[in-house]
């Protein structure tokens, strides 16, 4: 998916090499169902009038449904807006980035749990989920001239996603900020100053997507029961 991934426990069940391998085949595994990059992927075939596999039609539901939830500030049919806009390849309806990493950590999650784990930090790039244990987790300034913490939040049994502009974007023509983040009410990406918004929920698929929505309407409140923590840049220094 392009990025790093991290597992942290305090618990000893399975030997170190195997509980890397077992992590990297789920990832593997829904890489391959959901990614716009790879031609040969679930969600590349379906797109090309292929039948939907069981696991894609998984993904595309809960989109469907996390659609409905935000309003529609999150929308998975934006695939070919994103393209437009220089941040994915041609021929993509559906567009599953949005919530793809978090889905694939609450897969990931679901794994260690099968596995005997309970006391886990998972973390996929910006999105993260806590076992039954709490775990301190850092929020990285928005601002992409440094590395800094900005905030720590505490997590058990909870994810957390974060979506902002300041690791993928390009310049406009007069110089702003326009984010690889696309406000499907217009089908443009959205222009704002450098910052991010953090979702706190349940599960990381959901956190990813109110994560987007959030950013994309400038809304500072989520769904029943998540929390949002917005970073302007300037707020953040």
């Amino acid at each position: 998916m392009g990025c790093q991934w991290t597992l942290l426990t305090r618990e000893t069940i399975v030997a170190e090499a195997s509980l890397h391998g077992e992590v990297a085949r789920v990832l593997e595994h829904w890489e391959q169902v959901m990614s716009s990059w790879r031609s040969d992927s679930d969600l590349q075939r379906f797109q090309q009038g292929k039948p939907a596999t069981k696991d894609l039609l998984r993904v595309i539901d809960l989109a469907a449904s996390l659609r409905r939830q935000t309003g529609g500030a999150f929308d998975e049919r934006v695939g070919a807006a994103v393209h437009r806009a220089g941040f994915a390849p041609a021929g993509c309806g559906i567009d599953l980035s949005a919530i793809g990493k978090g889905f694939a950590v609450d897969r990931v999650a679901e794994r260690l749990r099968e596995l005997g784990y309970r006391d886990f930090l998972f973390q996929l790039a910006g999105e993260t989920i806590a076992g039954d244990a709490a775990w301190q987790v850092a929020l990285e300034s928005p601002d992409p001239t440094i590395t800094k913490i900005s905030q720590r939040v505490t997590l058990c049994r909870q994810a957390l996603a974060t979506s902002g502009n300041y690791r993928q974007f390009v310049r406009g023509k007069n110089g702003e900020i326009v984010s690889h983040l696309i406000n499907p009410a217009t089908g443009e990406p959205v222009i704002r100053d450098w910052s991010a918004v953090t979702v706190i929920a349940a599960d990381a698929a959901t956190a990813d997507a109110w994560a987007t929505a959030c950013f994309v309407s400038g809304k500072t409140q989520a769904g029943k029961g998540m929390r949002v923590i917005w970073q302007p840049v300037d707020a953040a220094n």
